[in-house]
C-alpha cells in the first residue's frame, strides 16, 4: 500500500533583525497549521490501493467459466470429431474442420489470455472487473456465432513452441446441416421408387437424410462389433442375415450387405435402411443408440425399439418390419419384435426422454 501525502510549508525570511521573532512565530504557525491540515486531508480523502486483477471477487467464477467452455467443446472434439461435429452441425469438410478449429482456438486464447493477465496490477477496481466481465462476454458471443455457423469476427494469431503460427481471421463461416427433427418429415415422406431399383432408392433416402451408404459390409467393423446377449433368444444376427447395421462410431454411414436376402425388394427402402435411419436418430437424441429408455425388465430392447421408432417416425412400413421381426424371432433374435413397451419407449426418445421409462 502506497499512502502520498502532501504537506506544504510556508516560510518567512525576515529581513530586518526587528522582524525576525514575528517571523519565526508566523513559520511555526503556519507549519503547525499546514500539519493539521494534511492530517484532516489524509483522513478525508481515501487510501490508492494496488490490486491484481485475480484478487476482484469475479476473477475466479470468471476464468473458472470460460475455462470450463474451451475444456467442454476442445474435449468433445478430441474424443469423437466426427461426432462432435454432427452434434452441432457442421459439415464434414475441410471448411468445416477449419471452423471448428478456429472457434476452439479462440476459446483456448481466451482462457490462456485471461488467465496470463491474474497479476496485473491495477487501481481502479471497476475498470478491472470490466475487463474481467469482457471475457465471458467475448466467450458467450463467439459461442453464439458457432451455434450458429457465423462468422466469429475475431481476429487472433497462435504461435506454438516450434514457432509455426495459426491465425483465425474470424471471417469463416459454414452452413449448418438442418436439424435432425426436421429431416424426419421429409424421410417419413419419400416414396420407396426415388430411384430406378430398390436398392437405388434404398440409397437416396440415406442421402436424404444427409447420410451415406457404404456398399462394402465388412467396412465398419474395425469400429464396431457386434451386440452380444447371453439370453439364448437374443443373440447377434449372423453375417448372412444381417441386411445392413449401423456403426455409432461413423454415425453418417450406413454400411449395407448386398449379398443378403431382399435387395431386388420394397423390404429394401421401405423397412430395413430406415430400420438403420431410427438408429442413427436414436444416437442422434440420447447419444448412443441403447439408452436407458429401452431396458424392460432387464432386457435391452433396443432393436425392438428402433423398429417401433422406424415405423412411427420414419415411415418405414409397419407390416413389412412386423414380419421381418417375427421371421427373426422363430431364428432366436426376438430382440426385434415390437410391443407397448417399445412404442412407448420411441415416443419417449423422440420426446428427448432417454432415461428409464417409471
Amino acid at each position: 500500500m502506497i499512502s502520498v501525502i502532501l504537506i506544504p510549508v510556508l516560510l518567512f525570511i525576515a529581513i530586518t533583525a526587528g522582524f525576525a521573532a514575528m517571523a519565526n512565530k508566523a513559520l511555526n504557525d503556519a507549519v503547525q497549521q499546514s500539519q493539521s491540515q494534511a492530517e484532516q486531508q489524509q483522513q478525508n480523502e481515501p487510501k490508492v490501493t494496488y490490486i491484481t486483477m485475480k484478487d476482484r471477487p469475479s476473477y475466479q467464477e470468471t476464468y473458472q467459466y470460460v475455462n470450463d467452455k474451451y475444456e467442454q467443446y476442445s474435449q468433445e472434439a478430441l474424443t469423437d470429431l466426427q461426432g462432435f461435429m454432427d452434434k452441432y452441425r457442421i459439415p464434414i469438410s475441410d471448411d468445416g474442420g477449419k471452423y471448428v478449429t478456429d472457434f476452439i482456438a479462440v476459446l483456448g486464447k481466451y482462457s490462456s489470455n485471461l488467465k496470463l493477465i491474474g497479476d496485473t496490477i491495477g487501481i481502479d477496481a471497476n475498470e478491472m472487473d470490466d475487463v474481467i466481465a469482457s471475457y465471458k462476454t467475448d466467450t458467450d458471443t463467439v459461442e453464439a456465432h458457432f451455434k450458429k455457423g457465423e462468422p466469429l469476427e475475431v481476429q487472433i494469431t497462435l504461435k506454438g513452441t516450434n514457432g509455426d503460427t495459426y491465425t483465425v481471421d474470424g471471417q469463416n463461416s459454414v452452413e449448418l446441416k438442418p436439424l435432425w427433427a426436421d429431416l424426419e418429415p421429409k424421410i417419413a415422406a419419400a416414396a420407396n421408387t426415388m430411384g430406378s431399383n430398390y436398392k437405388e432408392s434404398a440409397q437416396k433416402i440415406v442421402e436424404l437424410a444427409g447420410l451415406q451408404i457404404n456398399w462394402d459390409f465388412k467396412a465398419g467393423m474395425q469400429y464396431c462389433t457386434k451386440s452380444s446377449s447371453n439370453n439364448p433368444d437374443m443373440q447377434a444376427l449372423e453375417d448372412k442375415e444381417t441386411f445392413a447395421y449401423y456403426c455409432p462410431v461413423t454415425p453418417n454411414v450406413i454400411y449395407a450387405n448386398t449379398d443378403a436376402n431382399g435387395w431386388d425388394t420394397d423390404y429394401a427402402p421401405a423397412a430395413a435402411i430406415r430400420h438403420e435411419l431410427a438408429h442413427h436418430a436414436i444416437h442422434m437424441y440420447c447419444g448412443t443408440i441403447q439408452p436407458p429408455v429401452v431396458v424392460q425388465d432387464g432386457v435391452n430392447r433396443f432393436e425392438g425399439v428402433t423398429n417401433s421408432y422406424a415405423i412411427k417416425y420414419l415411415g418405414a412400413d409397419a407390416n413389412w418390419l412386423k414380419q421381418s421381426a417375427q421371421y427373426a424371432a422363430q431364428n432366436h433374435h426376438e430382440q426385434y419384435l415390437m410391443n407397448d413397451f417399445t412404442d412407448k419407449a420411441a415416443e419417449a426418445i423422440h420426446r428427448g426422454e432417454c432415461e428409464a421409462i417409471k
